[in-house]
């Protein structure tokens, strides 16, 4: 849950759309308006002449709730492009082969061969919930199939990947014909995964069948700091699961923090302002992008 909510928009909106079962009603117990984090980043020296709104987003939420509020919508008509982890998913045919290229690979262990024995019958649970064949899990690589059992409890929670913060930006700068821009392809952001070594692709899958028990519970946790700008817990939610493994993290946060700064860096030593929304966790904690961007000599400031 976790994984999905703050780090990889792909899966919640590839996969989700591939799970047709129509879960019964689910009453979440999550705040309906919020003010999300959002911070403001300028230069102080020679040649840092742009402007960077930075927005932590959540990449899936409900329908009935009100992020948006007048400090955001001034910063989205001050800003002349938008910037998002990843573009093209708007065309679900070609990231679906993108996506079955890097999952899928010959010679895998049976699925329940790579968990602990333990594990092996919440895990039999959340498959047989998850209306993706046990066949198909067994052909994926343990990362493909951690987030693809992943995503399908987000849609067991009721939750629409259509409804997320970033496609709903995304339709407001094309209405508004303003340039849209990416940190990431498709291809790097799944490749992250695709490259973790099978150890951690294995915690991950653990981490995934540990918190199936609770995944309402996490994701309304989760959420409702998002909409409350609650960073403290944030942080605290974001360094469970595979992030407590520090080559993991070093991996999937830090490392694409630190390249995310220095492409922000090099679009602040030009004019323009540009609104930045990425997930949340990137957002926060002594690895967040800003702590590097301050470190470079750029003011930031939290505007809400």
């Amino acid at each position: 849950m976790r994984i999905i909510s703050t780090f990889l928009s792909l899966l919640a909106a590839l996969l989700l759309s591939a799970c047709n079962n129509a879960p019964d009603p689910v009453t979440l117990n999550t705040v309906k308006t919020g003010t999300p984090a959002l911070w403001k980043v300028s230069g102080t020296q020679p040649g840092q002449i742009g402007v960077v709104y930075m927005f932590g987003t959540i990449h899936i939420l409900p329908n009935d709730v009100q992020w948006r509020t007048p400090t955001l919508e001034a910063a989205i008509a001050d800003s002349d492009q938008l910037v998002i982890e990843v573009l093209g998913l708007d065309d679900p045919q070609n990231a679906a082969k993108i996506f079955s290229r890097l999952a899928v690979s010959p010679g895998q262990e049976k699925l329940d061969a790579r968990i602990d024995p333990s594990l092996r019958d919440d895990l039999d649970r959340i498959i047989d919930a998850s209306n993706i064949s046990e066949r198909t899990l067994n052909r994926m690589e343990t990362w493909a199939a951690a987030l693809s059992l992943a995503s399908a409890q987000t849609k067991g929670l009721g939750l629409d990947s259509s409804s997320s913060v970033e496609k709903k930006l995304l339709a407001q700068f094309k209405e508004a014909e303003k340039p849209i821009e990416a940190l990431e392809t498709i291809e790097l952001q799944l490749g992250y995964f695709d490259k973790l070594p099978e150890a951690q692709q294995r915690k991950m899958l653990a981490s995934v069948v540990e918190d199936s028990a609770d995944a309402q519970k996490a994701f309304e946790k989760l959420f409702n700091a998002w909409m409350t700008g609650n960073l403290e817990e944030i942080v605290t939610l974001s360094d469970t699961g595979i992030l407590t493994d520090a080559k993991t993290r070093q991996y999937l946060l830090v490392a694409r923090n630190l390249d995310w700064a220095e492409q922000l860096d090099k679009r602040l030593q030009k004019t323009g302002t540009s609104l930045v929304a990425v997930g949340a966790a990137h957002l926060v904690g002594p690895d967040a992008v800003q702590e590097t961007l301050a470190k470079r000599g750029y003011k930031i400031e939290k505007i809400q």
